[in-house]
């Protein structure tokens, strides 16, 4: 389970078994998730001690990924729905509210990856994509799978559904429930990687401390997750 603490942005969720020299964190409902730069790079300087630019994405449900660089000021990439660096000082942020946020870290090679993986994403394998993008060693990758909608709550309809494996569908309940985390970990894991860090934490619950698409509707607020080097 991630670890909720304190941060001027309101409360965050940090992974525990994060390696020395990158930063990971999810914003919580306590911060809106508009992209502010200068914000979210000092939060990553003053919990991680780093020293970055940021990059984001304008995202759009799709399988294409983007390399990212450093540099003095903020660049929103166009159309993209994961990001990649092996630069040092280098942020990269995705917005998710149900989707899951799939993080990776290369402490071998120093490359990073931020991965928006909604259903739709999920379908286009956009994970696996980013995997054919980065040059990642699975020896030395760990995955780190953020606060996302969970089966619990992934209610969806036949059309839906019937785009996954049974495998990653339940049919117990009135409605079908797709289990996004264990698609990607099963992607995860052919290719190599097997240092998972899964958050377990589930943006639709009630009492969840996450903004959700599915709970409060159109329009609201996004959690920011941003990892760094």
């Amino acid at each position: 389970m991630w670890i909720t603490e304190p941060s001027p942005l309101g409360r965050i969720v940090v992974p525990p078994d994060l390696p020395p020299g990158f930063g990971l964190c999810c914003t919580t409902r306590d911060y809106p998730g508009f992209i502010v730069p200068d914000e979210l790079t000092s939060l990553v300087e003053s919990r991680f001690g780093l020293s970055t630019s940021l990059t984001t994405c304008v995202q759009i449900h799709s399988a294409h990924v983007v390399r990212a660089s450093s540099g003095s000021s903020w660049r929103e990439c166009d159309s993209c729905d994961a990001l990649w660096s092996s630069e040092r000082g280098v942020s990269l942020g995705i917005k998710v509210a149900d989707c899951l946020p799939v993080a990776l870290i290369d402490v071998s090679q120093n490359v990073i990856a931020n991965i928006h993986s909604g259903w739709r994403g999920a379908v286009q394998r956009i994970t696996a994509a980013a995997l054919d993008a980065a040059p990642l060693d699975p020896s030395s990758t760990h995955a780190f799978l953020g606060p996302s909608i969970r089966s619990c709550c992934f209610e969806v309809g036949d059309e839906v559904a019937s785009q996954f494996s049974e495998h990653f569908v339940d049919r117990s309940r009135a409605k079908p429930h797709v289990d996004l985390v264990a698609f990607t970990v099963d992607i995860l894991r052919a290719r190599g990687i097997t240092n998972i860090s899964d958050s377990e934490l589930c943006t639709r619950c009630e009492g969840s401390i996450f903004h959700s698409y599915r709970r409060d509707g159109a329009g609201k607020g996004r959690n920011l997750v941003v990892v760094s080097q």
